[in-house]
């Protein structure tokens, strides 16, 4: 059988609204004992494999209750079978995160056969081998070794995963032979494999609102955004917005800007947190020498938070273009590995709030220092300009022959003529004096 049109497969969620749903009795269910599901049969009432594949993407619905969401379609080399991943959040099991796999075959002449395997998300990318190969027995019961060929296991096509723990324990993730963690930390990852491909799980690019009066002013002093911060305005279009941190973070960083061409989009489910989320399959071009690159990528927008800033969160999933029907299976088997430490994580982030205080509590306190010195250099200023100004004051007085004079009685302070000033203080010493200088009354005397 030739390989299937990438226009062959792009019609399948329309045939999904007219095929007839599985028959229950056609297939049978073995319970793995690690974990998770097998679901294998005759396909009744489908005499065609995209007949088929449809037949078993409407029982997957009908038993998690929510439409599942597919990956790329793959097909094992000289084989008559052809299979994709989903996944598919559970509402038959409280919202419970599913992935698994489901494969079609049909040898010429015959029924189609369908299967399709399935455990919890966090699980799912190191049960799903054992499940293939319990399915290849039942479905080979006469062969000691994997019949050829198999759909089951040649589809996948996945090697195994060495689920390998992140430095500070905040979650681990599963990798296959020639594969490495470049950096890990706080539930982020990025690792490569030996020809190019890549996974970044857990970008975060925190984004100022500038229409949010408390940026503004940041944004009009023309100082550069502090660390990986941009500015781009919440609550639009999420891929325009997506596109635009990329160009800001590359021009931040002095880097290249990657072409990104945007094959396809498609709406997600959000989380609480969330206010919008998309999955997108890009080309890439880095400019960096590995040439064009096939992309995966989940964008989710965080809801805004205090002080006009909002973020967006990235996992992303890349491999050499030449590379993506075949390899597209294990980047998703790693994705559906990658588990996190929920303690350690919330240990960590009470950890750096508590980081966050002490340098507001730091900035505090040295505000508060340095306000004080300015007050104290203020009044020093003033204290001097004050000093100088009855200095001065006093110095006029001379030149214009004239003296300041208290009433003792009233308080009062006037300025005299010197021969006046001198005829009230003799003829009535206790209640007129001279005034001297430090005592001058701003206002009054200067």
């Amino acid at each position: 059988m030739s390989r299937f049109p990438i226009h062959f497969f792009a019609k399948l969620f329309l045939l999904l609204l007219c095929v007839s749903a599985v028959a229950e009795d056609s297939l049978k269910t073995i319970d793995n004992p690690g974990g998770g599901q097998i679901v294998y049969g005759p396909v009744a009432g489908q005499t065609s494999m995209q007949g088929a594949m449809g037949a078993l993407l409407r029982d997957i619905h009908n038993r998690f209750g929510e439409r599942p969401q597919i990956g790329r379609f793959f097909q094992a080399g000289g084989t008559d079978s052809v299979a994709t991943f989903f996944t598919v959040t559970a509402k038959s099991q409280a919202g419970k995160h599913i992935a698994g796999m489901v494969i079609v075959s049909m040898p010429t002449g015959t029924q189609p056969t369908g299967a399709f395997i399935y455990d919890d998300a966090q699980r799912f990318g190191t049960t799903a081998n054992p499940m293939l190969k319990t399915l290849n027995q039942v479905l080979h019961p006469d062969s000691g070794k994997p019949a050829s060929p198999s759909a089951a296991a040649q589809a996948a096509n996945v090697p195994p995963l060495q689920q390998t723990p992140f430095p500070d324990g905040s979650g681990s993730i599963g990798l296959p032979p020639g594969w490495q963690i470049t950096n890990a930390g706080k539930g982020t990852v990025n690792a490569v494999g030996p020809n190019s491909e890549s996974i970044h799980f857990g970008l975060y690019f925190p984004i100022l609102d500038p229409r949010n009066p408390q940026t503004q002013m940041s944004l009009r002093s023309g100082r550069p955004l502090p660390g990986m911060y941009t500015a781009y305005p919440s609550g639009g279009d999420l891929v325009q917005a997506f596109l635009a941190v990329i160009q800001q973070v590359h021009q931040k960083q002095h880097a290249a800007m990657p072409t990104i061409n945007i094959t396809s989009s498609k709406k997600m489910p959000t989380s609480p947190t969330e206010t919008d989320s998309v999955l997108l399959t890009a080309d890439i071009d880095s400019h960096d020498g590995k040439g064009l690159m096939a992309s995966s990528l989940l964008v989710s927008a965080l809801r805004p938070i205090t002080g006009g800033t909002w973020a967006i969160t990235v996992n992303q999933g890349s491999l050499p273009k030449r590379l993506a029907d075949q390899e597209w299976p294990t980047i998703t088997a790693i994705a559906n590995s990658w588990r996190l430490n929920g303690a350690v994580i919330q240990a960590q982030t009470q950890t750096e709030i508590g980081r966050i205080k002490q340098i507001g509590a730091n900035a505090k306190a040295q505000a508060d220092a340095a306000h004080a010195a300015e007050d104290a250099h203020n009044a020093s200023v003033e204290a001097r300009w004050d000093s100088q100004a009855r200095s001065n004051q006093n110095f006029s007085n001379y030149l214009l022959d004239q003296t300041v004079v208290q009433d003792n009685n009233t308080g009062g302070h006037a300025t005299l003529w010197n021969q006046y000033a001198d005829s009230l203080v003799k003829n009535d010493p206790n209640r007129y004096q001279y005034v001297q200088t430090p005592d001058f009354l701003k206002g009054i005397d200067y």
